[in-house]
């Protein structure tokens, strides 16, 4: 049987020779390494059995130079160990053991169990090396391990409930979403629009169309706009000539013709609007036909190219924001949601549908309104002019003798001035065809002006005021009537400026030229990319709909690990396999869906990075005797109750150098394991950018559920294994992941204290007392090392730091993976207990 270990890039091939061994198992052991640089084979073989497989050994280095590690297990009745040229030192060495101390015969699922963790252990490349390097330095490279293994885990109930969390986040829950904005209050939120893809929802303009550089100069619209730009301009410098004195007294009031110039305004709007209109009908449909095109011209609008925004950079803005919606570990439904969202803004609805926008900018019912001037009124309630005339004309009454005349004289001022507003009113055109009347109250002032007049010519004798005070109330009288007068005028023009309504006529010229600029740019200039953007998110959002709809289903059926390790993917010539290469898509083909009869694409291999064939991948580990060949489902119907590939529960029946601790998990284990899910999600959907880009249509009808199903396989895998606390090769960032102590909620202390102490009195020899004798009584003679996962490195408590390990010496080996940590020691055996042989000599076939 042949296993492959989890790995990065280097791995090594478990090869069991024990029972049944053939030429086949070794054949399937080399399929598993031919994209390997380094080979690495731990052989389990029986110690009684290693000359008869000389050949098998042999056949190991049939490719080319290669680590052989052999684990000879069984025969306590032997005192000699035989072993064959092939596992002769420096690149290949044997461990004997010749018990476990498990307390259980060789074959039987005790013994088995008990095997696994060392298997585990000699299975990650750095153990792996560093034993093949001290068994070199042994005598005939042989050697009885003494270890002490400590082994972190999570309880099952723990392990379960991160797994169904994690799930649960993963996959989300089907939520209305819109589309955010690409800046403002919304910049800090993690889904927020990149400025490429909100140029495509019609949000803004691009840089380079500022200008409005589609208008061409001395076109028809362009002429049109002008037009209303110079009207527009005209009525306002007229109306502003027209205020205070100089309208009421000078020539501006004369010459102004407000109504003519509201008349003109009201045609060139017109004329604008009904050129936008027909633009609008012109370039109607779902694409811009060369015909069209032409139309449009005719009317001098000029359709260029857009170089800020393009079909062939949707593609790329449009994966740079699902991947940082991933990245950000959102659930794939809520991913799905704005993307489909996005869809739905992105798509154009054409310009005919804007005519709409156009009736409520413009609507052609106001263009008659200018055509009929508002009436001419002066301001406040008519007693108050009343009131005002009164007083005035009584303070020019009170000259004694001459105030029978000053006073009516006041009064006929105050009603001529009141007659000249009424004349210079901007409600009627010079020429009197437009007039929309006026009301100045003349004949209120003018009586109000007698009665006062009368009143002070009858009450200055009775004051006696000096006589220099006639002519001096005389003038303040007729100076406070000319000011009364420009006030009431001013006032009145503003009045009537606002019902004329001018700033409507110049909001609505504003509203439909960003009305033109929107149709322009987003539904003619940028028609393609946004029907692009469209078709390619909403594919997008199928294909992460279909991989929430997967991890639903395996919250729903609890579908157990499978035995099988996932499908290779392919490697370069350097046989290093890249992760970054693979999710480029770049040699992404397809266009149709696979046919049901096709051979299924093997993927991304999320467990190993090696390129081998799925026939040469059976059971992670090696099945004790008698197992059945696939597992059985949980007794006790728990959906995520999945079957334990290294068992942690040997209690008080596990071998006595071995110490287990479990933790509850950590604080950070649910969200390291979203994270790892989230960015192997992202690998798998690269594979299919290259087919989004050039064929929307159908790139979202691929399905991606075996990719999906080895990605949950491959993550629950090491779940159970370490506990996640090794980064996958699809982790997004390996060098900040979590410790173990914040992965399993165990500590690191007796880690520390176990490589701290040194090691000499921890580990235990694995073979019995009547063995003891055959090994070497130098004390100089055995090779000791250390070893612990990177992870609990990484776990360090953050006052003492990484260096402040006690045993960080050279001695240490920090695995990049496991779950192990201890000592090693290797106890070289006398001279005279082991011989090197030929096959020949044992009698071999």
């Amino acid at each position: 049987m042949v296993n492959q270990t989890r790995s990065r890039s280097a791995h090594v091939v478990v090869v069991d020779l024990r029972d049944g061994a053939s030429s086949e198992t070794v054949e399937e052991a080399l399929k598993a390494t031919e994209q390997d640089r380094t080979r690495r084979f731990l052989v389990l073989d029986g110690a009684a059995d290693l000359v008869g497989h000389q050949l098998l050994h042999e056949r190991l280095y049939s490719y080319g130079p290669a680590r052989l590690l052999c684990l000879a297990v069984g025969a306590p009745e032997q005192r000699q160990l035989r072993r064959p040229l092939p596992l002769g030192p420096p690149e290949a060495g044997v461990l004997w053991l010749p018990d476990t101390l498990a307390g259980a015969a060789p074959g039987t699922e005790k013994f088995e169990a008990s095997l696994r963790p060392l298997l585990e252990l000699l299975g990650e490349p750095a153990v792996f090396d560093a034993v093949l390097r001290d068994l070199a330095d042994v005598p005939q490279g042989v050697a009885v391990p003494a270890v002490h293994v400590l082994e972190h885990d999570l309880t099952e109930d723990a392990r379960s409930r991160a797994w169904r969390q994690a799930l649960e986040h993963l996959a989300g829950q089907d939520l209305p979403a819109s589309v955010p904005p690409p800046g403002g209050e919304g910049a800090a939120r993690p889904d927020r629009l990149m400025p490429s893809l909100s140029l495509l929802l019609g949000r803004s303009v691009p840089r380079s169309l500022a200008d409005r550089p589609w208008l061409t100069p001395g076109g028809r619209m362009d002429t049109r706009h002008e037009e209303c730009v110079d009207a527009l301009d005209d009525t306002r410098e007229a109306y502003e000539s027209i205020r205070g004195a100089a309208g009421l007294f000078g020539r501006a009031g004369k010459e102004a013709d407000l109504p003519t110039r509201f008349e003109r305004l009201a045609d060139a709007l017109a004329a604008y609007r009904a050129e936008v209109a027909g633009a609008l009908g012109d370039g109607g449909g779902d694409r811009i036909h060369s015909e069209q095109r032409s139309r449009l011209l005719e009317r001098g609008i000029e359709l260029t190219e857009v170089p800020e925004v393009t079909r062939a950079s949707v593609g790329p803005a449009l994966r740079d924001h699902t991947e940082r919606l991933l990245g950000n570990r959102l659930p794939l439904r809520s991913v799905a949601a704005r993307l489909s969202a996005l869809s739905d803004r992105s798509a154009p609805a054409g310009s005919t549908a804007r005519l709409r926008r156009l009736d409520e900018a413009c609507p052609p019912e106001r263009m008659a309104e200018f055509c009929r001037p508002p009436f001419f009124a002066t301001r406040g309630p008519w007693f108050l002019d009343a009131g005002l005339a009164f007083l005035i004309c009584s303070v020019a009454g009170l000259w004694p003798g001459k105030g029978w005349v000053t006073g009516p004289l006041g009064a006929l001022a105050a009603a001529g001035l009141a007659v000249l507003m009424l004349r210079r009113r901007p409600s009627r055109s010079r020429d009197g065809r437009l007039d929309g009347g006026g009301d100045t109250r003349a004949l209120t002032r003018l009586v109000a002006g007698v009665a006062g007049g009368v009143l002070g010519a009858a009450g200055g004798p009775a004051l006696s005021p000096p006589p220099w005070t006639g002519p001096i109330a005389l003038l303040a009288a007729l100076t406070a009537l000319v000011l009364l007068a420009i006030r009431d005028w001013t006032a009145a023009v503003d009045d009537w400026w606002s019902q004329a309504d001018w700033a409507f006529a110049s909001r609505a010229v504003a509203e439909v030229d960003e009305l033109l600029a929107d149709t322009v740019v987003h539904d003619w200039l940028l028609a393609d990319a946004r029907y692009h953007c469209s078709d390619a998110a909403r594919a997008v959002a199928l294909l992460v709909r279909g991989l929430a709809d997967t991890v639903e289903d395996r919250l729903r059926t609890g579908r157990p690990l499978p035995v099988d390790e996932p499908e290779g993917p392919a490697v370069d010539a350097t046989g290093v396999f890249d992760w970054d290469s693979w999710g480029s898509g770049a040699g992404d083909d397809w266009s149709e869906p696979s046919a049901p009869d096709a051979a299924p694409d093997p993927g991304p291999d999320f467990g190993l990075g090696v390129g081998a064939d799925r026939a040469a991948r059976p059971a992670p580990w090696p099945e004790p005797a008698g197992a059945p060949e696939e597992a059985a489902p949980p007794a006790d119907g728990k959906p995520y109750a999945l079957r334990d590939l290294w068992p942690s529960g040997a209690g008080d029946d596990g071998p006595p150098w071995l110490e287990r601790e479990t933790g509850d998990g950590g604080p950070e284990l649910v969200d390291t394991l979203v994270g790892d899910l989230s960015h192997g999600a992202v690998l798998i959907l690269a594979t299919r950018w290259a087919a989004v880009e050039r064929e929307p249509a159908t790139a979202g009808r691929v399905p991606l559920r075996p990719r999906m199903d080895e990605l949950l396989d491959e993550e629950h895998r090491r779940l159970i294994t370490d506990g996640a606390a090794a980064p996958p090769p699809y982790s997004a960032d390996p060098a900040t992941r979590p410790g173990i102590a914040s992965l399993l909620g165990v500590s690191s202390d007796r880690v520390s204290r176990l490589l701290g102490d040194g090691g000499e009195e921890y580990p235990v020899l694995l073979c019995g007392a009547e063995h003891r004798r055959l090994l070497s009584k130098d004390p100089h003679a055995a090779r000791v090392f250390r070893f612990a996962p990177e992870a609990m490195r990484r776990g360090a408590q953050p006052e003492s730091g990484q260096d402040a390990w006690p045993a960080a010496s050279e001695d240490v080996i920090w695995t990049a993976g496991g779950r192990h940590a201890g000592v090693v020691k290797l106890v070289p055996m006398r001279p005279e207990t082991v011989k090197s042989v030929r096959g020949e000599e044992g009698g071999a076939p």
